[in-house]
C-alpha cells in the first residue's frame, strides 16, 4: 500500500522529496514512515538519490533507471503537477531565445521556492545558483516573467541580433504576451529592465 500510494501520487522516475512522502502519509508518524522508507530503499523499490530527494526505479535491461540532477531542480524549483514557480535566468535563459551559444556551466534558476536573495547548491556534481523572485511566479505570470528577467539579464552593451529578436517575437506572440502585462510586471524590475526591452524594439511587435 505504502508504495503504491506514493507511484499514483508521483509516477516512476520523478524525483520524491523527503517532505512529499511525509506530507502523503499524514496518519502516519515521522518515525514510521521513515521506518518504511528505510525499508523501499532496502527493497530496492525506492532509490535515493541526494539527501531527502529520492525515486521509485524503473527496471531496465541495463539495471534500474535513475534520475538527473536537472529533474530534480525543475521539479522543486520550476514547475511540477500543472503548477508553475520559477523559471530559468542567465545563460540558460539566454541559450532558449538564441541570444547566445555560450553553454553554461552552471544553471541559474529564479523561484518562489527559495528564500535567500542568491544561493549557491551543489546536486549529484553539478552546480546551480537559486535566486528569489520578485514577485510571485505562476503559470498565468512566467512566461512574461522569463521576458524581462531576459532582459533584466542582458549586459547594457549588448545587442540582440535580428535572429534572436525574431525568436523572442516569436514567443512572445505564440504566447500571446501583452504589453500591458509586461509593462505590469516590469515595476518589479530596475528601470534599466524595461529600458533595455524598449531599446530592443520588440515592444512594438506586441500589441
Amino acid at each position: 500500500m505504502f508504495v503504491n500510494r506514493i507511484k499514483e501520487k508521483f509516477g516512476i522516475n520523478e524525483p520524491i522529496f523527503t517532505e512529499d512522502i511525509l506530507n502523503l502519509f499524514p496518519e502516519y508518524s515521522r518515525a514510521y514512515v521513515f521506518r518504511l522508507i528505510k525499508e523501499m530503499e532496502k527493497s530496492g523499490e525506492l532509490v535515493k538519490f541526494a539527501k531527502g530527494i529520492y525515486y521509485l526505479p524503473r527496471k531496465t535491461f541495463y539495471g534500474i533507471s535513475t534520475i538527473t540532477a536537472d529533474s530534480v531542480i525543475e521539479r522543486r524549483y520550476l514547475n511540477w503537477d500543472n503548477d508553475v514557480f520559477g523559471v530559468y535566468s542567465g545563460l540558460k535563459l539566454m541559450n532558449l531565445f538564441s541570444v547566445t551559444t555560450q553553454v553554461p556551466n552552471v544553471i541559474e534558476v529564479v523561484t518562489n521556492n527559495e528564500t535567500t536573495r542568491c544561493r549557491e547548491i551543489d546536486l549529484d556534481g553539478r552546480k546551480f545558483i537559486l535566486r528569489k523572485s520578485r514577485l510571485q511566479i505562476n503559470k498565468n505570470n512566467a512566461d512574461t516573467y522569463m521576458i524581462l528577467q531576459l532582459f533584466s539579464d542582458l549586459e547594457s552593451n549588448v545587442n540582440l541580433d535580428e535572429f534572436a529578436k525574431q525568436r523572442l517575437i516569436e514567443y512572445m506572440q505564440d504566447k500571446r504576451i501583452s504589453q500591458k502585462q509586461l509593462l505590469s510586471l516590469a515595476i518589479n524590475f530596475p528601470a534599466r529592465t524595461m529600458k533595455k526591452l524598449i531599446g530592443s524594439g520588440i515592444l512594438n511587435e506586441v500589441a
